[in-house]
């Protein structure tokens, strides 16, 4: 004989338990969505209008920001076919390979700058566009006012109002000699954004397309064109241009002699060293292209023009790790190691960490971007995901 199962209903404790369970305090979905990448933060944008707010709430953007800087990536950048592709990786830990994954892509012919989540660049003849790497916006913007053509464009962010800005200059040779214009562009400066000029009193030519240009701390550094070679070179002129991006207002600073000679070597940078500007060199020894060693300069004082100078030899295993490549600088990592990378990315693409206080080497291998062999790879060092939209967008 079979029998039915009696059905018990759940007791009433049970049941207050279970709906506990069915509401999560908003303040714990909150702490959850700050340990998700950007690309899942843009994706939940859209279903649901509280948590949109919620991403876009000050307190969102710099908690998350904050987090995201104890966990900052490589970037990498590959262009092909007047597209550029962005890859990401992790920090290294020991000298294991590395796998680039795909981030997103953008119809720039190249970068001209990024700086945290924004990088700058052409995407239809001279019109110049900002794209957010994070939230894969995409913003033109307006025309430069020129007389002649574009030289270059940079990124700059003023800490204290926290605003991003585009110092971009022209040049016309309407006198017979080169001329240059310089504007800003303030993102986020209402619904109609606009070129400002600005009045330099430095004269001086940006012949290397500021692709040396840094901003530390709310001053864009750029190298000047190095006329040493001509008749009418002043010693007195600027090696290194300082514009302040809050004030709008343009500085130089001399150039150590010592380094006078290295502004057209391809393998000079500047870079950011504890939140200093330095510049980096390396240095060919008798045998002409096998590199011996490497100069840094660092800024100490940039009113009085001070600057201090180190040399670092380079170990007996940098001919085997490197053997005979031709690399640049990327950067200077929090821990002070010096890293570089080939210009192009060949049929094995690294980066090479140096140690200057152990006098060690370290080449870590990067995977996932062999479909790009061949053409010229972007690398940044601290790549921080930030999900604040962009301005007017």
């Amino acid at each position: 004989m079979m029998t039915r199962r009696s059905k018990r209903r759940p007791c009433s404790h049970a049941g207050n338990e279970g709906a506990k369970f069915q509401h999560i305090p908003f303040d714990l979905v909150t702490e959850i969505f700050l340990r998700l990448p950007s690309e899942s933060i843009s994706r939940f944008r859209c279903l649901s209008k509280l948590w949109d707010s919620t991403f876009r709430s000050p307190n969102f953007i710099e908690s998350f920001r904050t987090i995201s800087s104890s966990r900052r990536k490589l970037l990498f950048a590959c262009v092909s076919d007047n597209k550029t592709f962005f890859f990401s990786s992790p920090q290294r830990q020991d000298s294991s390979p590395l796998t680039a994954s795909f981030l997103t892509s953008f119809p720039m012919s190249y970068p001209y700058d990024i700086h945290r989540q924004w990088t700058l660049g052409p995407t239809d003849g001279n019109v110049q566009s900002i794209c957010n790497l994070s939230t894969g916006q995409i913003l033109t913007l307006p025309v430069a006012k020129k007389r002649s053509y574009v030289v270059q464009s940079s990124l700059g962010f003023d800490p204290v109002d926290k605003q991003l800005k585009v110092l971009c200059t022209t040049e016309s040779n309407e006198n017979g000699y080169p001329e240059e214009q310089h504007q800003v562009l303030t993102l986020g400066d209402g619904d109609k954004m606009s070129w400002r000029k600005i009045k330099c009193d430095i004269p001086h030519f940006d012949d290397v397309h500021r692709k040396d240009g840094i901003c530390i701390n709310g001053v864009l550094y750029y190298l000047f064109v190095d006329y040493s070679d001509d008749e009418d070179y002043d010693e007195e002129f600027p090696d290194i241009v300082c514009f302040n991006v809050r004030s709008e207002k343009f500085s130089y600073i001399k150039k150590d002699k010592k380094f006078a000679d290295s502004r057209r070597n391809f393998n000079s940078n500047l870079v950011n060293y504890k939140g200093k500007l330095a510049k980096l060199k390396l240095k060919t020894g008798p045998n002409q292209g096998i590199y011996t060693d490497i100069q840094m300069w660092v800024l100490q004082d940039a009113k009085k023009h001070q600057w201090s100078s180190y040399t670092y030899v380079l170990p007996p295993p940098w001919k085997s790790i490197v053997a005979g490549a031709t690399l640049r600088f990327l950067g200077i990592t929090n821990k002070g190691e010096i890293v570089m990378s080939p210009w192009c990315i060949g049929k094995c693409f690294y980066l090479v960490y140096y140690n200057p206080e152990r006098n060690s080497l370290t080449k870590v291998e990067i995977k996932g971007m062999q479909a790009y062999r061949g053409g010229k790879a972007y690398v940044f060092l601290d790549h921080v995901e930030d999900v604040n939209r962009m301005p007017n967008i």
